[in-house]
């Protein structure tokens, strides 16, 4: 899922309301004296939340009178909040190159590559390479690439419209294009493979051929 952007996606009500439940799940009412106004007002911010699947609710049993009922982050509601995973990345790829040079780091590569074939469909010894290919699509796709394939002549295009690597891709892109081709050859076997276009050379997309 894309990451929002919680300081302008939503309104001042809804951003509160949002940052007050990362910490512990709250009633409307707790709502209410947090945002200091009607409880309607409130429940038809919850609601709208709700339907934007960042919010979900639940009834609790209270020791006096009917369950209470309360409202928590879901997975897309915790999303909103900022992280910095791509920063973090590009510190510790650069560490490990400063410190232990570019052959431990294209070890890791390869050690990433074998990683992230593990969740790629099986290929089969009798599958050809039209039927490797699309196995090799759906990999890419469950991860997130939004890829596809056509035919031409006796090769194979594979045009990838998104870059799971996202912001960490623009500074280390020969590496992380690197292993990418590695998981490619390793999948594939035995096939020539070049690239013609690049998100990080200015086109909208990565293509590459795939042939025998």
């Amino acid at each position: 899922m894309m990451r929002k952007d919680i300081s302008y996606s939503i309104g001042k009500a809804r951003r509160t309301i949002l940052m007050n439940l990362l910490d512990k799940d709250l009633t409307a009412l707790d709502l209410v004296e947090i945002l200091e106004i009607n409880e309607s007002a409130v429940r038809r911010h919850l609601d709208i939340l709700e339907q934007e699947e960042l919010v979900e609710s639940y009834f609790e049993k209270a020791e006096k009178g009917r369950p209470k009922k309360y409202h928590r982050l879901t997975e897309e509601g915790k999303d909103m909040f900022p992280t910095e995973v791509d920063m973090i990345l590009d510190h510790l790829v650069g560490y490990i190159l400063e410190n232990y040079g570019e052959e431990e780091l294209e070890n890791i590569g390869e050690g990433l590559s074998e990683k992230l074939s593990e969740r790629f469909p099986k290929i089969s010894e009798d599958d050809d390479l039209e039927n490797r290919v699309k196995k090799i699509v759906k990999g890419f796709n469950d991860l997130g690439f939004f890829c596809e394939y056509r035919k031409g002549g006796e090769d194979y295009f594979i045009k990838y419209k998104n870059c799971i690597f996202g912001d960490l891709a623009k500074k280390r892109s020969n590496w992380l294009c690197q292993v990418h081709r590695k998981l490619l050859e390793d999948k594939l076997e035995d096939v020539e493979i070049s690239q013609d276009r690049s998100m990080f050379k200015g086109d909208k997309f990565c293509r590459q051929m795939i042939g025998d």
